[in-house]
């Protein structure tokens, strides 16, 4: 690879690493708190590419006045431009359902297991549905217990049922986890009627009892009501 191609290489990621970032793109592939590392990555990228490029042009013109002779440069590096440009233009899909991983483990979270800070004092504060999912097996205090909850995710069929999920990012889109709760009560017929992927605002509760250390079983909600809404910029959960 010539040096052209290594500062145009260089560069262009540069580039395309602030295009994500200025366009908010960014949250289609990492969790939206590595957005200072990805414009302190972009900045050096950048400005070591021009320093490199500055150096060698001017390394170039000098060796010009000895040798008047001319070559061409492949003009190939310049077809590195167009992924580039689609970057900024194509905004990649959300992760479906079917691509995230499913949340339930088989290993033991027992040990993780202690007293969480209590809702706050509203008739039915809103969490998101991971933290209700850790909440479940995780909080020896048991605060959701008889507590009125208002939870948002989108539809997703299971086996005949309709669940509420969330994609989960820990990191970045690669570790993408699907958490998802089964839904009971009075709504979740209704519920059940809308079609797969659907957004919606629910409030319940959710049964005591439901503990499972393990993280094998999906815990449920008794859902007493329901409203569409529409999906949200960022789909992702963190």
């Amino acid at each position: 690879m010539s040096r052209e191609t290594e500062n145009a290489v260089l560069l262009l990621i540069g580039v395309s690493i602030a295009l994500i970032t200025v366009t908010g793109t960014y949250t289609r592939y990492v969790k939206p708190s590595l957005l200072p590392w990805l414009v302190a990555s972009a900045a050096l990228l950048i400005v070591l590419a021009l320093i490199s490029i500055v150096r060698d042009v001017r390394s170039r013109q000098a060796d010009d006045e000895h040798d008047h002779g001319h070559t061409h440069r492949p003009g190939i590096v310049w077809l590195l431009v167009v992924p580039i440009a689609l970057l900024g233009i194509v905004i990649p899909p959300a992760i479906s359902p079917q691509a995230a991983a499913p949340s339930v483990t088989e290993v033991s979270t027992e040990v993780l297991r202690r007293p969480f800070p209590p809702l706050p004092d509203e008739r039915a504060p809103v969490l998101s549905l991971p933290e209700v999912l850790v909440r479940v097996a995780q909080d020896s205090a048991n605060t959701l217990d008889g507590r009125l909850l208002t939870v948002s995710g989108f539809t997703l069929k299971v086996d005949g049922r309709t669940d509420l999920a969330r994609v989960v990012i820990f990191c970045c889109a690669a570790d993408a986890r699907l958490a998802q709760i089964r839904l009971s009560g009075p709504a979740a017929q209704q519920i059940a009627a809308y079609p797969e992927d659907t957004w919606l605002r629910v409030e319940g509760r959710i049964p005591p009892g439901q503990s499972d250390s393990s993280r094998r079983s999906i815990p449920t909600m008794e859902v007493l009501s329901q409203a569409r809404i529409d999906p949200p910029a960022n789909p992702y959960a963190y």
